[in-house]
C-alpha cells in the first residue's frame, strides 16, 4: 500500500527514484495560480500539479523563491534549497476524470487519475511556518493506481483555517505533522473542525474539478 511522505522526502524525490530525472514543464503560473506537468525523461506526465497560491506576497523572500518556480523550479526543491523544511497538510485524496489533454501527456488510456490535494507548509529553524499554497497532485495511472486507499483516508485532515478556529494553531499542525500526523490527543478537535470545515474542503475540490474539466 502507498505510503505518502508528509515531511522532508518529496515528490519529486519519489517520482525520481521510478522514473529518473524530471522537470517541470509550466503551463501557468502567475499571482493566483500555478499549473504545471511533472516530466520524466521519456517526455511523459507523471504529475500534473495545480497550486493555488495563499502566501504573503509582502515577504521578499518567499516572492525571490516564487519567482525561481515560476521560471520552471520544481517547488519541494527550490524551497529546500532556501534552507526550509516542507511538510504537506492533506485535505482531501479523490479521483478526478481526465481530459483527453492529460491523458496524452501522461500517455494513458485511464478514464480517471488520482488527486491528492495538500496545504504545502514550508518552515526555517527557528521561524513560523508559512503556507506556500495549495497544492493538488494529479497522478498519472502509471505512477499511483486511480483507487483511494486506506493511508489515503487516514492522512486527510481538515483545513489550516477550519482547525485554527478550533484551536489549533499553524504552529501545532506543523508539529504534529512532523509526528506522523498525530492528533489523537486532539480528537475532539479535529472532529470539530472537519464538521465546521467541511464546505471549504468541498468549495477546494470544486475548484480542482473545475479547473481540469476545462482542459
Amino acid at each position: 500500500m502507498e505510503h505518502f511522505n508528509l515531511t522532508k522526502k518529496l515528490h519529486t524525490d519519489v517520482l525520481e527514484e521510478k522514473y529518473g530525472p524530471v522537470h517541470s514543464e509550466v503551463v501557468r503560473h502567475d499571482d493566483e495560480v500555478r499549473e504545471a506537468h511533472l516530466i520524466d525523461a521519456q517526455g511523459i506526465s507523471r504529475t500534473y500539479a495545480i497550486t493555488f497560491f495563499t502566501f504573503d506576497r509582502s515577504n521578499e523572500e518567499l516572492c525571490t523563491i516564487d519567482d525561481e518556480i515560476r521560471q520552471g523550479g520544481l517547488i519541494g526543491k527550490v524551497f529546500r534549497d532556501h534552507g526550509y523544511e516542507i511538510r504537506k497538510n492533506v485535505i482531501e485524496v479523490f479521483l478526478i476524470d481526465l481530459p483527453d489533454a492529460i491523458k496524452s501527456k501522461m500517455k494513458t488510456d485511464s478514464a480517471q487519475a488520482k488527486v491528492r490535494l495538500a496545504e504545502f507548509y514550508a518552515k526555517k529553524l527557528g521561524e513560523t511556518p508559512i503556507i506556500y499554497g495549495v497544492v493538488s497532485e494529479i497522478y498519472s495511472p502509471d505512477f499511483r493506481p486511480a483507487e483511494i486507499n486506506e493511508v489515503d483516508k487516514q492522512q486527510e485532515n481538515p483545513t489550516t483555517i477550519a482547525l485554527d478556529a478550533a484551536g489549533i494553531s499553524k504552529e501545532e499542525i506543523w508539529e504534529r505533522l512532523g509526528r506522523n500526523n498525530d492528533f489523537s490527543d486532539l480528537a475532539d478537535k479535529v472532529e470539530t473542525a472537519r464538521v465546521e470545515g467541511a464546505s471549504i474542503t468541498a468549495t477546494l475540490v470544486q475548484q480542482v474539478e473545475n479547473y481540469v474539466s476545462r482542459k
